[in-house]
């Protein structure tokens, strides 16, 4: 199977010929490490790090076309010798205003850069009062040529990622200031959340059309005890927009994917209720537990997710192989399941052998009996 089938027959609730894997980002200096120590692996005369990986199934038919650029050719290179089959890209928001110490964003978000950080210093929309002025940016001002080059010149699934109406409109404020005026049920946050809706709509589209094989919807709406507002509060002012939004992703025959971190216990109903082809996170520090939602929901929603990222920086490759192979147990019988994190994200500071570790042991457990 190529990487594109066995993503597609796992998020139809399928059983490709192995579990599918992948990571939404990974940061630069991560790929650079990994690249290094397969340069130097093979310099020393151990071979390729991923060569007793490409003998198999996984790997026939891969059809890279390598071009110019050395900083997308080494994480092609690291995605490879990880086995990825997927990626995430977040459509480029143009710069609207730069400043000698600082830039404001589309959205209107003002930031600086100290070193490598970027550091938040102003939102969009100041306060409560100057939202029904606000006005969202044109999704065609976005930059989609990280969408094009990924489809065109690999064979990786690629997923676009959009905003959910939650954090696409608490993206504009202060945090505190946009749970406290949705808890008030103030009238303009339904407005401008139906605005965000329409606009990651939008967006998804000229996503599609840059190539984008599914769209995954970024809603951050929980944290580790449960949702950040009260569940009912969620269902009347949140949920039958994101319902529009994914009805829409659905009529454009894309598949869609829910991210959220946190605990989603007392949603998982309501997600299941939508059109959704799967749910990605299931953050087990949040107390998801993936075998209790695999067994309530695994007929209905792909699942992906599920991995501690801590235990990239705390464990070592025995405790990292035997977590995997638990996750596993309990996740991938009968399809249906997609290996990541439950971040999605690999950061720059992960020790690489933890991470190789972490990827070996899931092309030797993720195989189906």
């Amino acid at each position: 199977m190529t990487h594109i089938e066995r993503v597609r027959v796992a998020l139809a609730g399928g059983r490709p010929d192995r579990v599918p894997r992948g990571e939404f980002a990974l940061e630069p200096g991560l790929v650079a490490a990994l690249v290094r120590r397969e340069k130097a692996g093979t310099a020393a005369g151990a071979g390729d790090l991923s060569s007793s990986w490409r003998t198999d199934a996984a790997f026939p038919g891969h059809t890279t076309r390598r071009n110019p650029g050395a900083s997308f050719q080494s994480e092609i290179a690291a995605r490879e010798l990880l086995g990825m089959d997927l990626l995430a890209v977040t459509p480029a928001a143009p710069v609207a205003e730069q400043g000698s110490d600082s830039y404001q964003d589309a959205w209107g978000c003002r930031y600086t850069n100290r070193g490598k950080l970027k550091v938040f210093l102003a939102p969009a929309i100041p306060d409560i009062g100057a939202a029904a002025g606000y006005t969202l940016p044109d999704p065609a001002s976005f930059d989609l040529q990280a969408i094009r080059r990924w489809r065109e010149e690999t064979d990786f699934f690629v997923l676009a990622f959009v905003d959910g109406p939650f954090q696409g409109t608490g993206r504009l404020f202060d945090f505190t200031e946009f749970l406290l005026a949705a808890a008030a049920r103030e009238g303009v946050i339904k407005e401008l959340a139906a605005a965000v809706a329409d606009f990651n709509l939008e967006l998804a589209r000229l996503c599609r059309q840059a190539g984008a094989h599914g769209i995954i919807i970024g809603d951050d709406i929980a944290y580790d005890r449960g949702t950040y507002i009260r569940p009912d509060l969620w269902r009347e002012l949140f949920l039958p927009l994101l319902r529009c939004q994914v009805e829409g992703l659905k009529e454009m025959d894309l598949p869609v994917l829910y991210h959220s971190d946190g605990n989603l216990q007392a949603v998982l109903p309501d997600l299941a209720g939508l059109p959704l082809d799967g749910l990605q996170g299931l953050e087990p520090a949040a107390g998801m537990d993936i075998g209790a939602v695999k067994r309530e929901y695994g007929e209905k929603l792909c699942l992906m997710g599920n991995f501690d990222l801590d235990l990239l920086v705390t464990g070592n490759p025995d405790t990292i192989t035997a977590a995997v192979h638990s996750l596993l147990d309990v996740a991938a019988p009968g399809g249906g399941y997609i290996f990541s994190t439950a971040c999605g994200i690999l950061h720059a500071s992960l020790p690489p052998e933890n991470v190789l570790a972490l990827y070996r042991a899931v092309d030797e457990y993720g195989r189906y009996q």
